[in-house]
């Protein structure tokens, strides 16, 4: 009660407007004198500011920092301020402490505690679970060993100790083998292969970099040889799969026959991400020896050439949890409508159609007689949104984001909205909303489970710009909002790892060029953050790029993420259902990117009372490629 009446007091009674922006100047001052040492100075500012105020828990946390404070003074911040990220944190590092001293005890009270654990302090918890004897701490311990990343080096002593015990056996070895050399992470891969028998063969790998050619024409002697033959051919398979077929059509009769069909997995998946049609050929010379990875491109593959028996081959062979994903049960479903199996196609339809999203409106179009798909649209109350404004956690995430500490904020707010339930999420939606923090506003109303607000899901912020330039470029505004939201969640300030800047996410060099094809004497670059230039240079772009790609929306959109020019090469010699062509695009992030924004159109569209039209008239049919000359260059490139 004592925390609740503190931020209570700071947001109504104790503090007037110009009181509470000098508090914030002092804070931020001390922030920055701590970030930079001057700790005498910091201490100064920080007694200066009220213990009432909301980020003074803060200060304690870097008062504490500064000083190197013991476990039990750590211990005792975690205790006064609970329920906060910033406990959260205490907490794990007083968890990776008390596992780095084996003293077990302290580190299953704190580890108890914590909201999520990684995987340094999975490890920590196996070695306590083992020191305590317990034998089902083995099973997860190999589970956790077989995998192609990097594990921390808390689990150094876990995997001795499983080896020590037998259970780490050689077959165990080749299988991590097997996934590292997969995922191509080569200093793994050569761990792995000097830990194994015959006294490894690490340099193997190096000839295998230089030369896969010549090292798969030597004759496999031992299974690390051929592991290693697989990386090989692997590297061929990338830069030119019928080489690479070629090669192991005289060469797989030196492996036994499961592992030639693994062999031709592993060529037809690097011909299925080139989109190579011998992909389906090299594929079914596979038969049933596919990884998950390779099985799931063998799907996409047959969905691209429309073999519906082989999608769904596919799709039952996977390892349940992907089976069961959005994705594979639409497209199980839409294998069994194309054989005929239609009440249990449709049965999935209807289960995948309350989904609000893509595969959620694909899924209803397909049904006989479509469902209501717009949810009720629920606002919150005056009531629930001013008990929102009351939540200590929500008012500190707020008053972050005013000041611009942005990473801080955003931890703030996801830790104070992770319990809430439909109603209370809805209410702190539409705070953020009002603070325009569009993202948070959006990422919050997007958890709701039954009770849906589409006007908080779907934000309409720069209404006026978005429309002005939609129509003036010949362009649907739902479509131009769809692509906006997925870029940027509608926050100004954002700037992608690449440097792409603003609402619509404009490279500063694609916004110079841009500013010359408009007839702008001036470089456009240090204006492309402002709501009005990006927009007008975002939607220009756009219908440059749908004009250019066949006036296909599907073609546009991938190719404003990944660029016109993969637009046009992910195009078979056949026309392709729109869906089919999104789902095989090779690149992930532009495969989900373009799903997201389609949906955001349809659902834009219903927002903005335009006249509407199904998701699958939306996707259309991509036509086939034509000789028509590369259009990457309207883009500067494959950006």
């Amino acid at each position: 009660m004592r925390h609740f009446l503190r931020y209570l007091l700071y947001a109504g009674l104790f503090f007037s407007c110009t009181a509470a922006a000098s508090v914030d100047k002092e804070f931020l001052a001390a922030r920055d004198d701590y970030a930079k040492g001057r700790i005498d100075q910091f201490e100064r500012l920080a007694d200066k500011i009220p213990d009432r105020y909301p980020l003074h828990i803060y200060l304690d946390y870097w008062r504490l920092k500064s000083r190197s404070a013991s476990t039990d003074e750590w211990a005792r911040f975690a205790a006064d301020h609970p329920d906060t990220p910033l406990s959260e944190r205490v907490k794990l590092d007083l968890a990776r402490f008390y596992g780095s001293n084996e003293d077990w005890a302290n580190f299953r009270r704190i580890a108890d505690q914590l909201d999520k654990k990684d995987l340094e302090l999975q490890c920590y918890g196996l070695r306590a679970r083992l020191a305590g004897s317990d034998r089902s701490a083995i099973v997860d311990g190999l589970g956790l060993w077989l995998t192609a990343q990097d594990l921390p080096s808390s689990c150094d002593p876990l995997f001795a100790s499983l080896s020590n015990m037998g259970f780490l056996t050689d077959g165990i070895r080749f299988a991590r083998l097997r996934l590292a050399l997969e995922a191509g992470n080569l200093p793994l891969a050569r761990q792995l292969v000097a830990s194994l028998p015959p006294d490894g063969k690490p340099d193997l790998l190096n000839q295998a970099g230089r030369d896969p050619e010549a090292l798969l024409a030597q004759t496999p002697a031992t299974q690390i040889d051929r592991e290693i033959d697989f990386y090989a051919l692997s590297l061929i398979a990338k830069k030119d799969p019928d080489k690479a077929a070629r090669l192991w059509q005289g060469k797989s009769s030196d492996f036994p026959e499961t592992e030639q069909r693994y062999g031709w997995g592993i060529i037809a998946l690097a011909a299925a991400r080139q989109q190579n049609p011998e992909a389906v050929t090299w594929f079914l010379n596979a038969k049933d020896q596919l990884s998950p990875i390779q099985n799931i491109w063998k799907a996409r593959t047959m969905l691209r050439y429309g073999r519906w028996l082989d999608v769904y081959v596919s799709i039952i062979s996977m390892p349940e949890a992907t089976r069961n994903e959005e994705v594979w049960r639409y497209w199980m479903a839409r294998a069994l409508q194309a054989m005929h199996v239609t009440d249990k196609a449709n049965q999935i339809f209807a289960q995948l159609s309350h989904a609000i999203d893509y595969y959620g409106l694909l899924a209803n179009e397909e049904l006989p007689e479509r469902l209501e798909n717009l949810p009720a649209n629920n606002h919150p109350t005056p009531d629930e949104v001013e008990a929102a404004g009351q939540r200590p956690g929500l008012i500190r995430a707020l008053l972050l984001h005013k000041l611009a500490l942005n990473v801080d904020a955003t931890k703030e707010w996801d830790w104070a909205i992770r319990s809430l339930d439909d109603r209370e999420l809805l209410a702190a939606a539409e705070l953020a909303r009002r603070a325009q923090w569009y993202d948070r506003a959006i990422k919050t109303a997007e958890q709701t489970k039954t009770t849906h607000s589409l006007d908080l899901r779907y934000l309409t912020p720069y209404r006026d710009l978005a429309d002005t330039y939609s129509d003036q470029n010949g362009l649907d505004p739902a479509w131009v909002y769809g692509l906006m939201r997925q870029e940027s969640r509608f926050m100004d300030y954002a700037r992608s790892g690449a440097g792409a800047r603003g609402l619509m996410q404009i490279m500063p060099a694609t916004a110079n060029w841009l500013a010359r094809l408009m007839g702008f004497r001036r470089k456009a670059a240090p204006e492309i953050g402002d709501p009005d230039v990006n927009i007008k240079f975002g939607t220009y772009y756009l219908k440059r790029l749908l004009t250019r790609l066949d006036n296909s929306t599907v073609l546009a959109t991938a190719g404003y993420n990944a660029g016109p020019g993969r637009a046009r090469r992910w195009q078979a010699s056949i026309p392709l259902e729109g869906a089919v062509y999104v789902e095989s695009i090779p690149i992930p992030e532009t495969r989900e990117y373009v799903k997201k924004v389609l949906a955001n159109a349809m659902y834009y569209s219903q927002r903005l009372g335009l006249k509407g039209s199904s998701l699958k008239e939306r996707l259309g049919v991509v036509p086939p490629q034509t000789d028509t000359p590369s259009v990457a260059g309207d883009a500067g490139g494959d950006n």
